[in-house]
């Protein structure tokens, strides 16, 4: 063999003789590096056509599985989250924000929650992740929400929801979606779950009303992102396609949110979701159309920063994730 014994003495041979000789001191080996919990980057650029894209983490929150997907059993439930070596009592769902520049606009396909949600303490982290990518809210054009939820919507504005964190944004949302939040005696006004959250949309969408347009379904966001109705989770839960000239990508929002669960069982109810026979039915489609068309995918919930490729596995799909690009150049 060429790397024997002799070829490793030759190649280390200096770090032993200094070993031996007595220069090492040890006198820093009881030394402690400071433990810090923070993880860097919190935002994954790459180019998508002529277009340049950027996930921005909002951070992550996390709910027991058995609220995620309440009509599962325990068994059924903790025997696909060890398949994929998850824990079995929580899920943690990403935020992944993303931000497309198409060289006329910047668009953000989402807003995150500015910290909103209580408790979730590891959330609303989008506007230092955005400096950190040097995106300035003053420079965003577009925010597009692709349904009213918390960690959508909330982070429009501010705590007090006087003041829009995207200043000179117009903010576009599903036709279908406004009316149904916005219609008199709102079915959950009063519901245990879902008042608080109700109560808080009313408060934010005053805050960008005067800046809010509407799109349908295959309607224009900007030149080269399109919405796609995928109701369910919401009435008018959007997802979006971004193409630049033959490249192109979709965006599940919260079609897609676990990356073990919603790929290996698509047809388990959600209970997050509003009409949860549609959101399982847009779910098989949607992944259905994915995998068909072999895609490029960005996910808001899956694992930072979420891009990949849905793949058959039978009757149901597997997550593939793109290998990171470092020069951001378009991931594989």
């Amino acid at each position: 063999m060429s790397l024997d014994r002799r070829y490793f003495l030759a190649g280390t041979g200096s770090a032993v003789v200094g070993l031996v000789g007595g220069a090492w001191s040890g006198g820093g080996a009881h030394a402690r590096a400071p433990v810090s919990k923070s993880q860097v980057p919190g935002f994954y650029r790459f180019s998508l056509g002529q277009f340049q894209l950027t996930v921005v983490s909002d951070g992550t929150i996390a709910f027991p599985a058995e609220a995620l997907w309440p009509e599962a059993t325990k068994a059924e439930r903790d025997a696909v989250l060890m398949s994929d070596f998850q824990p079995t009592d929580k899920s943690t769902l990403q935020l992944n924000v993303l931000a497309v520049n198409t060289g006329e606009r910047l668009v953000l396909i989402d807003a995150g929650s500015r910290g909103k949600i209580k408790p979730q303490p590891t959330a609303g982290r989008l506007l230092q992740n955005l400096a950190a990518a040097d995106i300035k809210p003053d420079e965003v054009d577009t925010v597009l929400i692709t349904h009213a939820h918390p960690d959508h919507l909330w982070g429009v504005a501010d705590a007090t929801d006087t003041e829009r964190t995207f200043p000179n944004a117009e903010y576009v949302i599903g036709e279908a979606e406004l009316n149904f939040w916005m219609q008199p005696q709102h079915p959950l006004e009063n519901h245990a779950r879902w008042g608080g959250i109700y109560s808080q949309n009313m408060k934010t969408l005053a805050a960008i009303k005067d800046r809010i347009r509407t799109v349908r379904p295959d309607g224009e966001v900007v030149p080269g992102i399109t919405a796609i109705a995928t109701p369910g989770h919401t009435p008018g839960h959007t997802s979006v396609q971004i193409a630049s000239g033959s490249s192109q990508l979709l965006c599940t929002a919260d079609v897609v949110g676990h990356r073990a669960v919603s790929l290996q069982r698509p047809d388990w109810r959600v209970g997050f979701d509003l009409d949860l026979d549609q959101g399982a039915k847009t779910r098989r489609a949607f992944l259905d159309r994915c995998a068909s068309e072999k895609v490029m995918v960005s996910t808001y919930h899956l694992p930072f920063p979420g891009i990949g490729h849905v793949v058959r596995a039978g009757t149901a799909f597997s997550w593939l994730s793109s290998d990171w690009s470092w020069d951001g150049v378009s991931p594989t």
